[in-house]
């Protein structure tokens, strides 16, 4: 057990009953994203223990962290995927906020052959989509700041271009996002901090879901019965 105390201004009950959930915060608009205790949930969870919190307002917050005992032999490491890391030619729309990590995404994907579109949050990349340039997979974070969140630019950018593929991108695990209709189950989500190869795999793979989910709509529109 891990116990973290402060002696801060405490919280309510009706603020402790909604702390873990995704995206609820207290502070301002602008500062901060409502993930960090959501991050800290799933990780406990994931790691199959408990998490309690006690809190009086006027008198601080402990926060215990309950894992489970681990006796048996350290595990090895195994080796990673060592086959061939495959680009394409196709366009990529990176959306990221951060110009330090964008500008590094774009060079990754450039230098495996893809055309890359750049933008830095959420609206400006819909003005890309508007604009009616040919975008193949939108490759976006899922925190950025701006009025647009990433799942509402992915619903868009789907009503524009339906065969787009979308990965998402985050820090944070899939347990503290993919909850409250913040993501949908189901979605593509690469964790940071990712490598070059892994990176490559993935555009691969939500490229190739996307020609069966498309193939498969254009199979079943042949099968449709037609009314006489």
């Amino acid at each position: 057990m891990l116990a973290v105390t402060d002696t801060g201004c405490g919280m309510t009950p009706e603020v402790v009953e909604q702390v873990f959930e995704p995206f609820f915060i207290t502070k301002p608009e602008g500062q901060g994203t409502g993930l960090g205790l959501s991050m800290v949930y799933g990780f406990v969870k994931q790691s199959g223990g408990h998490i309690k919190i006690d809190s009086e307002p006027g008198k601080g917050t402990t926060i215990r962290l309950y894992l489970p005992r681990a006796s048996g032999a350290e595990d090895v490491v195994a080796e990673g995927d060592a086959g061939s890391i495959t680009g394409g030619s196709e366009t990529v729309l990176v959306v990221e906020d951060d110009e330090e990590v964008r500008s590094t995404v774009v060079e990754l994907l450039t230098d495996l052959g893809y055309s890359v579109l750049e933008a830095r949050d959420a609206q400006s990349a819909l003005l890309i989509i508007e604009s009616g340039a040919a975008i193949d997979v939108l490759f976006t974070d899922v925190v950025m700041p701006g009025p647009v969140r990433s799942p509402e630019l992915a619903r868009q950018a789907r009503e524009r271009l339906p065969e787009v593929a979308v990965l998402f991108t985050s820090g944070y695990t899939d347990n503290a996002i993919v909850h409250g209709g913040r993501l949908d189950q189901g979605i593509e989500l690469l964790s940071k901090p990712y490598t070059r190869e892994t990176l490559a795999r993935r555009i691969r793979h939500v490229l190739r879901n996307q020609q069966r989910r498309a193939a498969g709509v254009m199979a079943s529109q042949r099968t449709r019965p037609r009314l006489s």
